[in-house]
């Protein structure tokens, strides 16, 4: 693969894509193009921009992103709300807040150890991604960006190691999924925060440096790189507090329309937007009952109010189109289990 184009002069601690780079740019050489590897495993997700206010919201937009994959809908400022400040532009979604955001969205995750983990954690950090990545899990990435001076926001590392948030959400390699060792020639499939395109890395281009607080990251001929000494991820497992854990299949949500959430805190009205929600590893011939809850309090709460429709799986997966909307603002979660 051909490298991509480095970041010329020290960026804002915006955390969007800087104006040096676009998905464009990201995509030159090939970058955008599937490698067709014989090995692979993908989240469900979809693509899109972020909102741009206060700071940016790629960490409340990866978020976003992340939750389709297990099924629910929560609106960025939702995702900014529901955290405190630590650093950023108000709730800004740093390393430092991220975890709160999570769990009080009832969020089940994986962290990355960036305190524990020996320093330096590259490699550690890796074989981390990959572990979550071959289990099917959208991770919410941060990135350096070349050029740009560290940490952001006068924060004390590992605080503030970081410039962007996005979600990653898939793995391909030339090697079987269960070999856990990571190689040079596997690829990370990530969305950019700014468009509709999927980027694909190998894992041993990812990989820059850094000398010390207030020196700019070197991510070499690219324009961004995962973090050194540091390494910041969290992957989505599932829900928290959820009595139908031990019942449930695997839903993803995908949202219409997908491309733009209103942005509400720039005056922007929310829109109705459509769910479908897909299930997957049916057992033919069982019967399974989806539920909905539409705020954090109520979720997964197992009463035939928040029941929305049973079927009987006529193969491994169903689909299953919501006639209600979803408060583009709002908060939406979904369920599928097995029938009581």
């Amino acid at each position: 693969m051909l490298k991509l184009l480095t970041l010329v002069g020290s960026a804002t601690a915006i955390m969007r894509l800087p104006a040096h780079v676009n998905e464009k740019a990201l995509c030159e050489g090939g970058f955008c193009e599937d490698p067709d590897l014989p090995y692979s495993r993908l989240s469900s997700s979809q693509p899109g921009y972020q909102w741009n206010d206060a700071g940016g919201y790629c960490g409340s937009w990866a978020s976003q992103r992340a939750f389709l994959s297990k099924g629910a809908w929560i609106s960025q400022q939702q995702v900014r709300d529901a955290t405190s400040p630590c650093g950023g532009n108000d709730n800004e979604i740093l390393s430092c807040n991220v975890e709160e955001a999570w769990t009080n969205l009832r969020i089940d995750y994986d962290a990355f150890d960036n305190v524990g983990t020996e320093l330096p954690q590259t490699d550690s950090y890796k074989k981390w991604l990959k572990s979550q990545l071959v289990q099917g899990r959208a991770v919410a990435w941060m990135i350096l960006w070349s050029g740009q001076e560290y940490p952001i926001y006068d924060l004390t590392p590992p605080e503030g190691m970081y410039g962007h948030v996005e979600p990653v959400i898939g793995i391909q390699s030339n090697h079987p999924l269960n070999d856990t060792n990571v190689y040079d020639d596997d690829v990370i499939l990530h969305f950019t925060d700014g468009g509709f395109e999927t980027v694909h890395r190998e894992f041993g281009s990812l990989e820059g440096t850094w000398e010390g607080p207030g020196e700019k990251a070197d991510c070499g001929d690219f324009s961004y790189c995962i973090g050194f000494p540091y390494g910041f991820g969290w992957a989505i497992k599932g829900f928290k507090n959820d009595a139908g854990e031990a019942r449930s299949v695997p839903a993803s949500l995908a949202i219409d329309p997908f491309e733009k959430e209103p942005d509400t805190r720039n005056g922007e009205a929310p829109e109705a937007l459509k769910g479908t929600l897909t299930a997957t590893q049916l057992t033919k011939g069982k019967s399974y009952d989806v539920y909905r809850w539409d705020n954090t309090k109520q979720a997964f709460t197992y009463t035939e109010e928040y029941k929305k429709s049973t079927f009987k799986a006529r193969s491994d997966t169903h689909e299953y189109v919501d006639d209600i909307s979803i408060d583009s603002s709002g908060t939406t979660y979904y369920r599928v289990v097995e029938s009581a």
